[in-house]
């Protein structure tokens, strides 16, 4: 005697498909949070005169798809010279002054990208991963 058993995996397959999907909106709502606070981190670490260079700090659009998702911010203050010269301050005390950077304000830095990057980049992965996961538990996960 014989006895079969069927099982039907299409719904199981159906989620497990829907799981990429789930993931990527779970990362993308993290790294927006994390690219928010960057930006909020660098404000208040970089040089301020007349406070276009903070004004100038943006996020920039995440780009991609899935798991391969870039964002980033960036400034870009130009001013003009006396001689008519336009001159991106903005990178010039990122890249060229860097850690030599002395401003008049304390608390302030050259790198003022870079600084919250290295000192917050895990504590922004981590949030990361939690959004996924809080994404994915939404989702019956």
């Amino acid at each position: 005697m014989a006895a079969e058993f069927e099982f039907d995996m299409s719904r199981f397959l159906h989620v497990i498909e829907g799981a990429a999907d789930t993931i990527a909106a779970g990362a993308k709502r993290g790294m927006h949070d994390a690219l928010d606070d960057w930006k909020r981190e660098a404000v208040d670490v970089a040089p301020i005169d007349k406070s276009t260079l903070r004004r100038s700090i943006t996020v920039q659009e995440i780009e991609g798809s899935g798991a391969n998702l870039t964002g980033g911010i960036s400034a870009n203050a130009v001013e003009r010279m006396k001689s008519g010269r336009r001159f991106n301050y903005a990178y010039y005390i990122h890249e060229v002054k860097g850690d030599e950077f002395s401003g008049k304000t304390p608390g302030t830095v050259g790198r003022f990208l870079d600084v919250p990057a290295e000192k917050n980049g895990e504590k922004w992965m981590r949030g990361i991963e939690a959004e996924i996961a809080d994404e994915l538990k939404r989702e019956g996960w």
